[in-house]
């Protein structure tokens, strides 16, 4: 009978060992969605500012191209930082 007796009261402990670390592992889990959540929002508000960007470097390209002015004071370097700025949104992306 003890025998009995120290065997359910093994598994009660086990038992509750194991809601333990379920509840531990929902909540990482749910902060592991989170994260993802998170991640998702930022690559999505990323996305919009390379199309943005690119939108702006088609604008600036056909700036530069015009005939119509002869002096393009500063629109190389402008051009030359919004690539870079679309190359740091990739790399951010890539992560």
């Amino acid at each position: 009978m003890d025998g009995l007796l120290e065997q359910i009261g093994t598994a009660r402990a086990r038992a509750r060992q194991l809601l333990a670390d379920r509840a531990r592992l929902a909540a990482a889990a749910e902060a592991a969605e989170g994260r993802a959540r998170d991640g998702s929002r930022e690559i999505e508000v990323l996305k919009a500012r390379i199309k943005e960007l690119e939108q702006e470097n088609g604008v600036l390209r056909n700036a530069a191209a015009a005939p119509s002015e002869p002096s393009h004071n500063g629109t190389k370097e402008q051009i030359d930082e919004l690539v870079n700025e679309i190359d740091q949104c990739l790399a951010l992306l890539n992560k």
